[in-house]
């Protein structure tokens, strides 16, 4: 295992690289992917909870978008008006979120070496898990 120190937004964007490369055949790769693919998830799930929007909230997001498919404009205006505070507290959610996910965290990760790569992964896909691969 390796420290490796970066953003959570960073370690988010290697969870997303990690999952893309899950189904590449290769023992040794797939166990270190499975591996850090599991301590990212455990690392940074006060992230995914603290990112849920509330069930209100995605109530009236329904309802909003219903009245967008719609096409009643006067809908979604009053919908919005009448939701002024949900509105913001999501807003106020979302904003803590982005801060959360520029905040430095170090993980113990897995770094995979280069000769365990399997041959049929592409560029974009090591482009993803580069930051482990030595």
């Amino acid at each position: 295992m390796k420290k490796f120190t970066e953003t959570n937004g960073e370690f988010v964007e290697l969870f997303k690289g990690l999952t893309a490369v899950q189904g590449l055949k290769g023992v040794k790769f797939g166990l270190l992917v499975a591996k850090n693919v599991r301590v990212i998830q455990n690392e940074l799930q006060h992230l995914e909870d603290a990112s849920k929007p509330t069930e209100e909230f995605l109530e009236l997001s329904a309802k909003i978008n219903e009245a967008m498919n719609n096409k009643d404009e006067e809908a979604v205006k009053a919908l919005e008006a009448d939701n002024e505070d949900l509105i913001q507290e999501r807003k106020d959610q979302l904003s803590e979120i982005e801060a959360l996910m520029g905040e430095e965290s170090t993980l113990e990760l897995f770094p995979i070496a280069e000769d365990c790569i399997p041959e049929d992964i592409t560029a974009e896909q090591i482009m993803g898990i580069d930051k482990i691969i030595e």
